[in-house]
Parts: C-alpha cells; sequence; structure tokens
C-alpha cells in the first residue's frame, strides 16, 4: 500500500512539474510573438509586450523609458507626430512645385505654338 501511494506522489509531481513547464514555454511564446510584433511595427522590443514580476520591476523600467525619451529629445529625434507633420509640408510643398513645373511648361509650348 505504502508503494502505491509513493508512486501515486511521484506520478503526481511529474504532472504537476511537466504543467508549469509547458505553461512557461506557452508564455514565452506569446512574448516572443509580441515583441515580433512590436519590431514589425517599428518599436523597440519590450516596450508594450514586457510583464513585470513585481512594482520595483516595474519602476526600473519605467525610469529607463524616461531616460531613453529623454536622450532622445536630446539627440534631437522627432516624435511621430511631430515626424508626420513635416512629411506632410514636405508633400504640400512638392505638389506646389509640380504645380509651379506644369504652369511653366505650359507657357513654354505657349509661345513655342504661337512661334510656329
Amino acid at each position: 500500500m505504502e508503494v502505491i501511494s509513493v508512486v501515486f506522489l511521484f506520478i503526481v509531481v511529474i504532472i504537476i512539474v511537466e504543467n508549469i513547464f509547458d505553461e512557461r514555454k506557452k508564455k514565452m511564446k506569446i512574448e516572443a510573438a509580441l515583441r515580433e510584433a512590436e519590431m514589425e511595427r517599428g518599436y523597440a522590443p519590450g516596450t508594450y509586450s514586457r510583464s513585470f514580476s513585481s512594482k520595483k520591476a516595474f519602476k526600473e523600467f519605467s525610469k529607463e523609458m524616461k531616460k531613453r525619451k529623454k536622450r532622445d529629445e536630446e539627440r534631437g529625434y522627432m516624435s511621430e507626430q511631430e515626424e508626420r507633420e513635416m512629411l506632410k509640408r514636405g508633400i504640400r510643398d512638392l505638389e506646389k512645385r509640380i504645380e509651379n513645373i506644369d504652369i511653366i511648361l505650359k507657357k513654354k509650348n505657349g509661345k513655342a505654338e504661337e512661334k510656329e
């Protein structure tokens, strides 16, 4: 009877340990997929997908992100919104230049037709 209880206990322990490792593996796969998605969208890996084991880890991460943001601002990097506004202004300028070129070409073509 004691042997059966020991075997039963051993099987239960093995099943519990196996479940723990399976859960860790699933969690790691999910985190890897999230980080891959972040990288595809252009964010630094772990920016949004990071899970924290304690409040202290979260505070350290938030401090690091603030330092990184401050460094980026000092180096002159633009935020996404500023970058979009710059691109929109650039597109508007290009459109104006194209219109001016079209007007100039029409005038030249008109003068060339008058001479003939």
